[in-house]
C-alpha cells in the first residue's frame, strides 16, 4: 500500500485517466480510443448501409423479373399511355391543319398530294385498337370504315351546298372524330383499369363470358392491386387506400388458397401468370408503410 502523498501525486500527474492500485483494474478513457471507437462503428454503419441496399436491389431485381409475364405485360399503364397520346395529338394537329390549308387553298396540280397529306393528318397514334367502354374493334370499324363509304356513295346532300370542296371528306372527318372519342387513349385512369379488367377477364376465364372463376378473381384483383400500387408510390400519405390496398391482397391469397386447396395444377399455374410466389400467398400480410 502506497502512501497517502504519493498517490496524490500520481492522481495530480494523470488527470485523462483513472489510476488504481493493488489488485483493482484500471480503464483508460483518452481521446484517441474513443476516436477508435467512434470511427468502427461509423465503419460498421456504413457495411450495413451497403449490404442492406445491395439486398434491396436484388429483392427488385428478382421481382422484376418474376412479374415479366405475358399477362403482365399485356396491361395497359395510364401514365405511359397519357404521355404517349399528348405528344401525338399535338404533332397530329398541326399536321391536320397544314393538310387542310393545302386543301382549301385549291390548287388542282397537286390535288393527290394534298389529298395525301388531309388523310395522314387525319390519324393519331390514339389509334392503336384499344377502346373504352368495352367497345370491339369490329363495332368501330363499322362507323369509321363501312359508314362513311355509304354516305360517300350518295349523291348530293346539306354538305355539298354548305361547303362544296369538303362534301366527300365530312363523313371521314366524322369518323375520325368518333373514333378518337372511343378510343382508350383519351380516356381517363377508370377507363384504363376497366379495360385492364377485361383482359384479365378474357385471358384467365375458362369458358366465354367466365368472370367467377377463381383464377379470375385473383386476376382481377391483381389489376387492382397494381394500379393501387402505381397510385400509392405518387401518394405516399394516402393511408385509406393504403388500407385498401392491404385488403385486396388479403382477399387475393385467401382466394388462391382456395383455388389451391381445389387444383394444385391450377394454382401453381396462375401464380406463374400473376407473377407471384408462394410466399406472397401463404406468408403474413402486413400493411405496409409505403410501397415502392
Amino acid at each position: 500500500m502506497l502512501p497517502t502523498s504519493i498517490q496524490r501525486t500520481a492522481t495530480r500527474a494523470a488527470p485523462t485517466a483513472w489510476v488504481a492500485y493493488a489488485g483493482a483494474r484500471s480503464v483508460h478513457t483518452s481521446s484517441i480510443v474513443s476516436a477508435r471507437r467512434r470511427n468502427n462503428r461509423k465503419a460498421e454503419l456504413e457495411a450495413q448501409r451497403v449490404a442492406e441496399a445491395e439486398a434491396t436491389r436484388r429483392a427488385q431485381e428478382q421481382l422484376r423479373k418474376l412479374k415479366d409475364t405475358k399477362f403482365l405485360n399485356s396491361l395497359v399503364h395510364p401514365e405511359r399511355l397519357f404521355e404517349s397520346t399528348q405528344i401525338s395529338q399535338q404533332d397530329a394537329a398541326i399536321s391536320s391543319s397544314m393538310a387542310f390549308e393545302n386543301t382549301s387553298a385549291g390548287d388542282v396540280s397537286a390535288d393527290g398530294e394534298s389529298q395525301k397529306n388531309f388523310d395522314a393528318g387525319l390519324k393519331r397514334q390514339a389509334d392503336s385498337g384499344r377502346y373504352s367502354c368495352q367497345i370491339k374493334p369490329e363495332e368501330v370499324e363499322l362507323i369509321t370504315e363501312v359508314a362513311p363509304k355509304v354516305i360517300e356513295s350518295r349523291e348530293g346532300g346539306p354538305a355539298s351546298y354548305v361547303m362544296p370542296d369538303m362534301a366527300g371528306k365530312a363523313p371521314r372527318i366524322q369518323a375520325d372524330i368518333v373514333r378518337r372519342i372511343v378510343a382508350l387513349e383519351n380516356a381517363n385512369s377508370k377507363a384504363v383499369v376497366h379495360y385492364n379488367i377485361g383482359r384479365a377477364v378474357d385471358t384467365f376465364g375458362r369458358s366465354e363470358g367466365d368472370s367467377g372463376s377463381p383464377e379470375v378473381q385473383a386476376a382481377v384483383w391483381t389489376v387492382r392491386i397494381n394500379n393501387l400500387e402505381d397510385h400509392l408510390r405518387t401518394n405516399r400519405k394516402d393511408h385509406q387506400n393504403r388500407r385498401s390496398y392491404t385488403k385486396l391482397l388479403h382477399k387475393r391469397a385467401k382466394m388462391l388458397k382456395y383455388l389451391k386447396r381445389e387444383s394444385l395444377e391450377r394454382y401453381y399455374l396462375c401464380l406463374k401468370q400473376l407473377g407471384l410466389t408462394k410466399d406472397m400467398v401463404e406468408g403474413e400480410i402486413l400493411q405496409p408503410k409505403r410501397v415502392e
